[in-house]
């Protein structure tokens, strides 16, 4: 099936940033890729396909430094994720797609978070997929113990290498990897984006996979929010919404066009 998405690249405040766009619908959502990650490798055609593009406008967008939005490559900071946010909310703007509804995978959720916080009643509900705000003892040794991708199993590097050069994706990680360990060593595990939950509005969404080992308990979250919905994939793992496109698109769409659906 031959899907009708648009690709492009736009100024955006001082960067290039690319995306892409599906759908004519009246319901916005921007969709935010993880760690390491881009558009094309996070939410591929089939899964937006899962997605009515008579219902829906979706925006994916390549962070700084990701995917389409270079050269220049990515420079991990403990506040990238806040200054992701702002290209967010700018791209949307300039797209006239406000309001809208944002959703993040991993390292893309915590950017969801900021674009939450800096963006209020412009955005209506954000979607968290598999992201955790804090990085305890456990998680910092599991990603210590992969900072090598040339220890990974080669059907992992290649999800990254159809992408990716082998010398970006072994600096890129290394880089994330030293992040991780620096928040969990330097800022008692905290990010900046778990500070930003009970400043949130809107209706949060978190959907993880119950085999995840990368997630922290999801009431770490939950329990800062006015207004949430946890959703567990008894089968999946990180990947939950790439493994189960069908379930999480309806699971999403349900979500931010039902407004009655959140614990308080």
């Amino acid at each position: 099936m031959s899907l009708d998405i648009v690709e492009d690249v736009l100024q955006i405040l001082d960067c290039k940033i690319g995306f892409c766009k599906y759908g004519s619908g009246p319901t916005n959502i921007l969709m935010i890729p993880g760690g390491v990650g881009c558009y094309k490798k996070d939410y591929p055609d089939f899964l937006l396909s899962h997605f009515d593009p008579n219902y829906v406008t979706i925006v994916c967008i390549d962070p700084p430094g990701y995917g389409t939005s270079r050269p220049p490559d990515r420079k991990q900071s403990i506040n990238r994720c806040q200054l992701d946010a702002k290209y967010c909310l700018e791209l949307m703007k300039i797209l006239k797609l406000e309001p809208f509804n944002v959703v993040g995978w991993s390292e893309g959720g915590r950017t969801a978070i900021h674009v939450g916080g800096q963006g209020k009643d412009l955005v209506k509900h954000i979607v968290l997929i598999a992201t955790s705000t804090k990085v305890d003892q456990r998680g910092a040794t599991v990603f210590k113990g992969m900072r090598n991708t040339n220890q990974w199993l080669p059907n992992s590097r290649e999800v990254y290498l159809q992408h990716y050069s082998e010398e970006f994706l072994r600096e890129q990680w290394g880089s994330l990897c030293d992040l991780v360990s620096e928040v969990y060593e330097m800022l008692g595990g905290v990010f900046l984006s778990h500070n930003i939950l009970p400043q949130l509005q809107c209706p949060v969404l978190l959907i993880n996979g119950g085999q995840d080992r990368f997630i922290m308990d999801p009431k770490i979250i939950t329990d800062r929010l006015k207004h949430f919905k946890v959703l567990v994939h008894a089968q999946a793992y990180h990947d939950v919404h790439i493994k189960y496109p069908k379930w999480f698109a309806k699971n999403v769409y349900q979500f931010i066009t039902d407004e009655q659906s959140c614990e308080k």
